[in-house]
Order: structure tokens, then sequence, then C-alpha cells
């Protein structure tokens, strides 16, 4: 039994460490009072797979994923293995990044979506 309070894990690509694309996915999922925990992973090179695993090891069953190109994909681990819910890009700009961290403590809470523009 792990004793870690639950949160929804960002697993991302080493290239993004200390960088302002991590803060802005954090800083949405704290926007809704959900916690998230980064973890670095180069195993996978596909923003989908860190994804899933990332939600196969929440307590929430939510996860994020940030590949090496910038890819993002937001999913949950009862969704097919070939399926993300919501899926953007680091060139989308800083709003657009956290509306996709915002939009996973939204899941969390069996909230709506808020729209990316």
């Amino acid at each position: 039994m792990s004793l870690s309070s639950p949160g929804v894990h960002l697993f991302y690509h080493s290239r993004w460490q200390g960088t302002r694309v991590l803060d802005e996915l954090c800083w949405g999922l704290e926007e809704q009072g959900v916690p998230c925990r980064a973890i670095c992973c180069d195993d996978h090179d596909c923003a989908l797979a860190l994804g899933k695993l990332a939600a196969k090891s929440s307590a929430l069953r939510v996860g994020l994923g940030l590949n090496a190109t910038g890819d993002i994909a937001l999913t949950h681990a009862q969704l097919p293995e070939d399926r993300a819910l919501v899926c953007g890009h680091t060139r989308a700009g800083t709003a657009q990044i956290r509306t996709l961290g915002a939009n996973a403590g939204q899941l969390v809470k069996v909230l709506p979506f808020s729209e990316i523009k």
C-alpha cells in the first residue's frame, strides 16, 4: 500500500526538466485543486505511451505525457492503449498548455473540459 498522496502523474522527457512547460501543466492542475506529480521518464518517445504509463501509475487513474518533441497527451487508465482524451503541443503556447493541465484536473473532478483555443 502506498502512503503517498494521490495526484495526477505527469511523465515527461528529460528535455523539459525545469522548464516553463512543466510549470504550466502543473499550475493548470493546481488551479483545479488537484496535486501533480511530475516524473522524468525517457523510456518512451511517444506522448501517448508516456501518458498511459502515468495514468496507470496514478491512484487517480489520470495521466499526462510530454515527449521530447513537445507532444502532450492527456489520458485515463481505462481508455484503450491507442487513445488519448486530449492532445496538444508545446508550440500552442502557455495558455493552452495550462488549459491541458486544468483539463486533467477537471477529469479527476468529473467536470466538463475547458475549451482549448
